[in-house]
């Protein structure tokens, strides 16, 4: 296995863990009279500031944003394990998520040469914790439990330190996903446009069949393999096949899922390829800049999860819509933004 696969696995462990703790302590607010308040206020915080974070690891300032989150994320579980105020806690928790997303991407790009899979492995790690950390806070797992396993996410952190010379600058520039023929600002803006797409998709995706717990954790499942399958596709066969088989081939199993469950996931899945996708387009044009070039999905990710906390479209019929006009809207873009390859 090659170092920066095995660095990819080794991160999707590490966000895994985070996620779970995130979701652990969120879940755990539910009740509370202030849960709309918390739940923005943790995207305001875990998703915005990490393109921030991004520049300043891309300058190569001497803190490891790893350690220094999980140090906040495990001081985050104990305090609220001490009630103290929720807003405290999320402030401390999300700093620390955002600090640990940025160091792994960071991290899992720079020790790729051009290919994807890595920094799919890493993401696609986080649908699988947000999930676990719902079923544990509903099952009511002790605490103590969640701040053991996170303080442990720091071993692989430490441990990814014996690959920092793989981290080279060089590598950056082996990432050539993006239609040269266009402008940086063209393509970067387009990108993010898909990628708010995605999100917002990822809760107005029709999906009346998930009513039980083993659905939502087949749903969340199948999110998580997506990501991770875009990547290793995009390695195989070329981001614009990719990018073709996720968006057009999803487009009618999201349509016509609604009823029906494995319709509906294997179109999630297929749809949920588009995150890798969109991270190799920015960061093809951001080479110098890896850190800020992932801070612009995560702002992509806070704009299309917005509308959550506001409205709900309620209609499938109008959800159906929605989705067909969202998707092609996506299958314009991406074919218009991805390099062709070259015909042998």
């Amino acid at each position: 296995m090659k170092k920066s696969s095995l660095l990819g696995i080794m991160y999707g462990f590490v966000h895994f863990i985070l996620e779970v703790s995130c979701f652990y302590i969120l879940s755990s607010y539910y009740d509370s009279d202030y849960i709309w308040v918390i739940g923005l206020l943790y995207d305001i915080m875990a998703f915005l500031p990490q393109g921030f974070y991004g520049y300043l690891h891309d300058i190569k300032i001497k803190i490891n944003f790893g350690v220094l989150g999980t140090v906040l994320t495990t001081g985050a579980l104990v305090l609220f394990s001490f009630n103290v105020n929720p807003f405290v806690v999320i402030i401390i928790l999300t700093t620390g998520n955002a600090m640990i997303h940025l160091h792994a991407a960071e991290l899992t790009l720079r020790s790729s040469k051009g290919r994807m899979s890595p920094s799919a492995f890493f993401v696609s790690g986080g649908s699988f914790g947000v999930i676990t950390g719902k079923l544990l806070a509903m099952y009511a797992v002790p605490l103590i439990y969640i701040v053991v396993l996170n303080a442990i996410s720091i071993i692989p952190i430490l441990i990814s330190m014996i690959f920092k010379n793989t981290f080279d600058d060089n590598n950056l520039r082996c990432y050539n996903y993006s239609n040269q023929r266009l402008k940086s600002v063209t393509i970067i803006t387009l990108a993010t446009i898909v990628v708010v797409v995605r999100a917002y998709m990822g809760f107005g995706i029709p999906t009346s069949w998930n009513k039980t717990v083993l659905q939502n954790v087949a749903l969340y499942c199948c999110m998580g393999a997506g990501k991770a399958i875009g990547g290793i596709l995009i390695d195989k066969i070329g981001i614009r096949k990719t990018a073709l088989i996720s968006t057009v081939g999803s487009l009618p199993l999201l349509m016509f899922g609604n009823n029906i469950m494995s319709i509906s996931l294997v179109g999630i899945m297929m749809f949920s390829m588009t995150m890798a996708i969109t991270l190799a387009l920015i960061v093809s044009e951001l080479h110098d800049y890896p850190g800020v070039a992932f801070g612009f999905t995560t702002v992509g990710l806070f704009i299309g999860t917005l509308p959550v906390f506001f409205f709900r479209v309620s209609s499938v019929l109008v959800n159906c819509i929605i989705v067909s006009v969202l998707s092609l809207l996506s299958i314009i873009i991406l074919n218009y933004i991805c390099r062709k390859e070259n015909k042998k």
